[in-house]
């Protein structure tokens, strides 16, 4: 963890609450995909946390979207202002060399750790097959000009606008069931996506990880303030979000 200074290069407006801060900066430690940063954003006491969407050397990139006073005012921030991050924090997504067929499930400001996964995963690996699977309410919330070549993707929509029509769970299960069957699956949303995630994930007997985003506080495992519930020898335990995870094995977490 490191307390660094980025320069803002552009803050992109991408749909209707979804915007891409692409940043100029680094930390000694590269990121993983799944990773977070705290973000200052003054006058606020706590700093806010957002998921890596891309990083290189000397670049950093974040997608968020607007959902209160904080981003409303990051939104307006311009080029060449200075952001106060401290990052990489949390765990990443685990990867094996021998993963040839690839899942990732994305929805909302969760596909964020997925594109930054994508790019890494193909860098290292160039007969990997990466499906990805994008849930939106509908097609003005995708983000279509920030996606990684090289990716297979499957859209799916809830009304229909774009894509398949329905729970983009549903529509990943679909190829599954047609026998099109991934080395593991990484997931990236809200909750109850995340859960049907996993309950697939069981039934079909394929490893999955996903990146949790519960409401978070000091964003470094001191406050307890987002705690989720994971299987233990005495039944379960609470575990960090923000330390212990935000990526966790999906068979692990006690889903509620």
């Amino acid at each position: 963890m490191e307390a660094k200074k980025f320069i803002i290069r552009k803050n992109l407006h991408l749909t209707d609450k979804l915007y891409l801060l692409e940043l100029e900066g680094g930390f000694n430690k590269k990121p993983l995909p799944g990773q977070f940063i705290h973000i200052n954003i003054e006058p606020f006491f706590l700093r806010r946390p957002f998921s890596i969407a891309g990083y290189r050397e000397d670049s950093l990139k974040v997608l968020y979207k607007i959902a209160g006073r904080a981003t409303d005012i990051l939104k307006i921030k311009k080029e060449g202002e200075i952001l106060d991050i401290i990052g990489p924090l949390g765990s990443g997504f685990p990867v094996k060399n021998s993963q040839k067929n690839v899942y990732l499930v994305g929805g909302g400001t969760g596909i964020a750790p997925l594109l930054f996964l994508s790019e890494e995963l193909l860098k290292n690996n160039l007969h990997i097959n990466i499906t990805f699977f994008y849930g939106a309410k509908n097609i003005n919330e995708i983000v279509f000009n920030i996606l990684p070549c090289g990716v297979n993707y499957i859209f799916s929509t809830d009304d229909g606008s774009y894509g398949n029509k329905g729970m983009v769970s549903k529509v990943m299960e679909g190829y599954i069931k047609r026998g099109d069957i991934p080395d593991v699956i990484y997931a990236g949303g809200p909750y109850e996506m995340l859960k049907k995630i996993a309950e697939i994930s069981e039934k079909w007997e394929i490893p999955a990880f996903v990146s949790m985003e519960n409401r978070m506080a000091c964003g470094t495992g001191i406050c307890y303030g987002c705690v989720t519930k994971i299987k233990s020898k005495k039944g379960w335990e609470y575990k960090r979000v923000c330390k212990d995870g935000p990526v966790f094995n999906s068979k692990e977490v006690l889903w509620e």
